[in-house]
């Protein structure tokens, strides 16, 4: 009889003898836990683990006797204030059953029975689980500690933000958004799980006590954010055969794991000592890291337009990951300064990093609507007039960069001087095949199961979005801890040569930082390539390009030269059903009947399909555009958006000295308030003297083949 056997044998019995049910936690029957397995930790740490997932939440109200505040109109005005638990709900799954739901309204009582749970378990180290842990932690903080003392180890990503927390009673919480990327209950939409989160059964507007006693359709909400929890929890451990004690605790953790196996049996780790950089070299790798480039056309900020099309790239990082070569050994810094025909002239055969010296660069023609220089990243620049981040013309600026980049900058900026003072070179080839391979397998697993097993689905796109992750990590990281007495948090720098040392020695980092440097750099590289393209490129975002007067014959060209590059390298088309998809092609993803952009990450647009408005501004939720009125004239600066209206929240944190019960008797430790914030658009501001006076907007004109829309 197999192990699966065993487990539904299990199942079996627990349905019949401990049906599942959502109990108060002065009646919780914990027998069920003894059939919970016991399995043995791997690796350096010893015990066993409970092998059951495990799903906590609390929900939280503002205190009620805040002095209220109102406006010119009379209108209250939402005061931030100190909040408390009112209730909370912790679900426990194995076997592929769920097993109970216990609930309550304290966060002592939430705490005690964790720790019952934990100690009817058979297990040494039992794992749980929180979504956005950040705001379920704050709350809960001093309940644990007054419990359990403060934690052996907490991971944080940044301040406020812990993704796993360890006490010294074997408890692990993680946080299982950072493994999701998305909210609960877009998760569990996405995988299909049996309990959908109960959205609408919950008014978070009510000012709540921790004795009142809950409806029906409020029972059922904290119900299932649990249930869902556990559900997703499970169904994404057995699609990657993983249990609770194995499964990767972020989501390019996913196929990191597969990555270190396979390279493994490729000897990668040997690859990655012959080309490592050295310490010096990886901080300059770092300032020549660029990122993705957003940009809006200066010219036509506020305007709003017609007949916009947006095109993107089919897979972009993969696309450049499987089509370019990269740096494929260690970097020697030449001897003396080049000039930039020298660099570009061994740009095929060789990779630099290249520190250019710009003396007076300025753009060779004003009209150029997408300047390439940025700013942030230059080490000095005087005198310069910027365009939203982007520099059209300065005095002066040095600036660290890859070949790919010094192409463009080449192409826009003319100069006095412009010198490759100090160059690092490395010559190139295609990526190793067994991650190139691996890299194509998961795009082909991503579109094969589009439309099949949503669980499936779900991890091969999960996969493929990880996969640029995995490269452009970075090697030495600062350590950003907690004050647990405070709350506070600080930053502790560990930016030296020994602690990289320590990550080039460590046998699981086989992924050299300059791959994810220079996969970025063709990325760009490609896009304004494809921007050749476009008559008039209005605005993009890293792998898209809103324009109009697209020349499709260019744009199908363009998309000939992605395919040639892929057949080079021994790929093709991903077959699905007898349809072919080509990564790195560009592809039509949106007309917009009306399309207006204010600024990076601040446009607006009319679907020419549904005719709906649409928004994209940074920090306010997709539903704000509902408070335009179906007016795109009314997304200009000035404009704001409320918060009531699109949900975006303010986050205020209390730290308490200690735990207190307040007038109306609700326990109450730290806490975090989240009021509705409103946002309010602003828009570039650009030198006007740096600004063509005549119309930039042109109308070309086009043959019945090139039109697209």
């Amino acid at each position: 009889m197999t192990q699966a056997d065993i487990d539904r044998q299990t199942a079996q019995i627990i349905e019949a003898h401990y049906p599942y049910k959502m109990v108060h936690h002065t009646a919780v029957n914990l027998d069920v836990l003894r059939y919970v397995r016991a399995l043995k930790r791997s690796g350096r740490k010893h015990g066993t683990y409970n092998s059951c997932w495990i799903m906590c939440d609390t929900e939280t109200s503002k205190k009620p006797y805040t002095t209220p505040v109102y406006n010119d109109e009379g209108k209250e005005i939402r005061q931030a204030t100190e909040n408390h638990v009112c209730a909370w709900t912790v679900s426990v799954r194995a076997f592929g059953i769920n097993l109970f739901t216990v609930w309550g309204h304290r966060p002592s009582t939430m705490i005690d029975t964790i720790g019952r749970i934990n100690a009817a378990l058979p297990g040494d180290y039992t794992y749980m689980y929180f979504h956005n842990m950040t705001y379920d932690w704050t709350f809960l903080r001093k309940f644990m500690m007054q419990s359990w003392g403060k934690p052996v180890h907490q991971l944080n990503t940044k301040s406020h933000y812990p993704v796993m927390i360890e006490f010294t009673n074997g408890i692990t919480f993680r946080d299982s958004m950072i493994l999701a990327q998305r909210s609960l209950d877009k998760w569990a939409e996405d995988l299909h799980v049996p309990h959908q989160k109960a959205v609408g059964k919950w008014d978070y507007d009510k000012l709540r006590n921790q004795r009142e006693p809950y409806t029906a359709d409020e029972l059922e909400y904290i119900e299932h954010d649990t249930l869902a929890g556990v559900e997703c929890l499970d169904a994404t451990a057995r699609e990657l055969k993983k249990t609770p004690h194995s499964i990767p605790l972020t989501a390019t953790g996913i196929p990191r794991l597969d990555v270190r196996r396979i390279g493994k049996d490729n000897r990668a780790k040997d690859r990655f000592l012959r080309q490592a950089l050295d310490f010096l070299q990886y901080q300059i790798a770092e300032m020549v890291y660029h990122g993705g480039y957003t940009h809006a056309n200066r010219y036509v900020v506020g305007w709003v337009l017609e007949n916009v099309l947006c095109l993107d790239f089919a897979s972009s990082y993969p696309f450049c990951m499987l089509s370019e070569k990269y740096p494929m050994e260690a970097f020697t810094k030449m001897s003396k300064p080049w000039t930039v025909a020298e660099v570009l002239e061994q740009k095929e055969e060789y990779a630099f990093m290249v520190h250019l010296k710009m003396m007076r660069p300025e753009l060779k023609t004003y009209a150029e609507p997408m300047p390439v220089l940025q700013k942030s990243k230059c080490l000095a620049c005087i005198n310069p007039v910027v365009d939203n981040g982007r520099i059209l013309c300065a005095d002066y600026a040095d600036i660290w960069i890859t070949e790919q980049d010094l192409d463009i900058i080449n192409k826009q900026y003319t100069a006095d001087a412009m010198i490759c003072d100090t160059v690092y070179a490395a010559r190139k080839g295609y990526l190793p095949r067994w991650f190139t391979d691996y890299v194509f397998a998961c795009c082909e697993a991503k579109c094969a199961r589009k439309n099949g097993d949503p669980v499936a689905y779900f991890m091969a796109k999960g996969k493929v979005n990880s996969l640029y992750g995995m490269c452009v990590q970075k090697s030495i990281r600062d350590n950003i801890m907690e004050d647990y007495d405070t709350g506070d948090y600080t930053s502790e720098a560990k930016r030296t040569e020994e602690e990289y040392n320590k990550y080039l020695k460590n046998r699981n980092n086989i992924l050299p930082y300059q791959w994810g440097v220079w996969v970025t750099a063709y990325a760009l590289h490609n896009l304004f390539e494809l921007g050749e393209c476009c008559g008039d490129w209005i605005y993009s975002d890293t792998d898209s390009i809103y324009g109009k007067n697209w020349n499709m014959k260019a744009v199908n060209a363009y998309n000939d030269r992605c395919k040639e590059k892929l057949k080079k390298n021994g790929y093709g088309a991903i077959n699905v059903n007898g349809k072919e998809f080509w990564l790195g092609c560009a592809e039509v993803d949106k007309k917009c009947s009306e399309f207006k952009v204010l600024g990076a990450k601040r446009y607006c647009y009319r679907d020419a399909e549904t005719n709906k408005l649409k928004i994209t501004v940074a920090g306010v939720p997709k539903k704000g555009a509902a408070c335009l009125d179906d007016d795109i004239n009314k997304f200009e600066k000035g404009f704001v958006f409320t918060g009531e209206e699109t949900g975006k929240l303010q986050h205020s944190y209390y730290y308490t000295e200690k735990i207190y019960i307040d007038r109306d008797g609700n326990e109450t430790g730290d806490s975090v308030d989240l009021s509705p914030c409103a946002y309010e658009l602003d828009k570039i501001d650009i030198d006007s003297d740096y600004i063509l006076e005549e119309e930039y907007i042109q109308v070309y004109e086009e043959t019945e083949n090139d039109r697209i829309f």
